[in-house]
């Protein structure tokens, strides 16, 4: 337990102290939230049929913003290939998924309490209600979220395993895992609100079970039921294909983190 709270002490304090821009990207994010917010005001104004309420949205789309880190896993892992770091991290008395999981969550605690709680107490200047569907649906949430992380570190990893194994430029695959996410994962649209039935078919892909599953449940657009029972399927499913390989490409790894 020692080695996880340093690790993610350290993490979280070179998150503030190495470079200033961290405040510029708040405030960015904080523009971004306010332009989406009024952007579905706009469509949802013009007498669009919308299959969930409009006030449900609004709150899917803060609390998006919220726990945007959260809904969209990213460890140090492609900065760690790109510096030529990655080779230390074997070296260190730690296991390597423990590494990456702990500096993730210390980078989180900053923007937790710099960005996320500000935005959630200023929800109102905003005029959302971020609270959630019910009680239930808040306790629920909870627990989609843990699973939500847990398949959003499979992702991670098992990204980080292929873009060595393919012998391929980081960044290139670490972009195309993002606009895959985005498009399906529901983090931006509610997958409720697509058409032709394409968010029911889409809720069961893994990448729904990230980002749509929690965000669904918070604001009662989903079947709680199904979809904790989805994100348990899945992380079961893509931690051991993750593992596999890691282990198939393990020395590769070292050789390419230099």
């Amino acid at each position: 337990m020692k080695k996880w709270l340093a690790t993610a002490w350290l993490a979280g304090s070179a998150a503030v102290t190495e470079s200033p821009a961290f405040v510029l990207d708040y405030l960015l994010r904080a523009l971004r939230v306010t332009v989406l917010l009024s952007l579905w005001r706009i469509v949802l104004g013009q007498g669009v049929h919308s299959p969930v309420p409009a006030a449900a949205v609004l709150t899917y789309a803060l609390i998006a913003e919220v726990f945007a880190d959260q809904l969209y896993v990213r460890t140090t892992l492609a900065d760690a290939f790109w510096q030529g770091t990655i080779a230390q991290h074997f070296l260190r008395p730690m296991a390597l998924v423990p590494q990456f999981v702990a500096e993730m969550l210390g980078g989180w605690l900053v923007s937790l309490l710099l960005f996320s709680l500000p935005l959630l107490l200023a929800a109102p200047l905003f005029g959302v209600d971020p609270r959630p569907a019910s009680g239930a649906a808040a306790a629920l949430f909870g627990l989609s979220l843990f699973l939500g992380i847990v398949v959003g570190l499979a992702f991670d990893f098992i990204t980080a395993a292929l873009t060595v194994a393919l012998e391929q430029p980081v960044w290139l695959v670490f972009w195309v895992r993002q606009s895959i996410s985005v498009v399906l994962s529901g983090a931006v649209v509610p997958l409720a609100l697509l058409p032709w039935g394409l968010g029911g078919a889409l809720e069961w892909l893994p990448f729904a079970s990230v980002a749509w599953a929690p965000l669904a449940i918070y604001t009662g657009m989903g079947d709680p039921v199904r979809l904790l029972a989805l994100q348990v399927f899945w992380g079961l499913a893509l931690w051991p294909l993750a593992g596999w390989l890691w282990r198939a490409n393990r020395e590769k790894v070292v050789g390419y983190g230099g």
